[in-house]
């Protein structure tokens, strides 16, 4: 017998989730945007994804909560 689960699922949390951000940045580089064919998509995100530093993804993904408990948590 199938198991259902009821409930809802709780809303994107990006501060719990730093990828959420970096996500976020990459959708808006979408913007109204239309891909008519799916290869033409693959080709616009292949470019978007070659533009982004790794400093962008470090601002883009760090907290600075995140790294205070990393590092209180390292001092135990």
């Amino acid at each position: 017998m199938p198991v259902r689960l009821r409930g809802r699922l709780s809303p994107p949390e990006p501060e719990l989730n730093p990828i959420e951000r970096v996500w976020q940045f990459i959708k808006q580089q979408f913007k109204g945007e239309v891909f008519l064919t799916l290869d033409r998509l693959r080709e616009r995100l292949n470019q978007v994804l070659a533009q982004i530093t790794p400093e962008q993804i470090i601002s883009l993904s760090s907290y600075n909560f995140i790294l205070e408990a990393l590092f209180y948590a390292a001092s135990y």
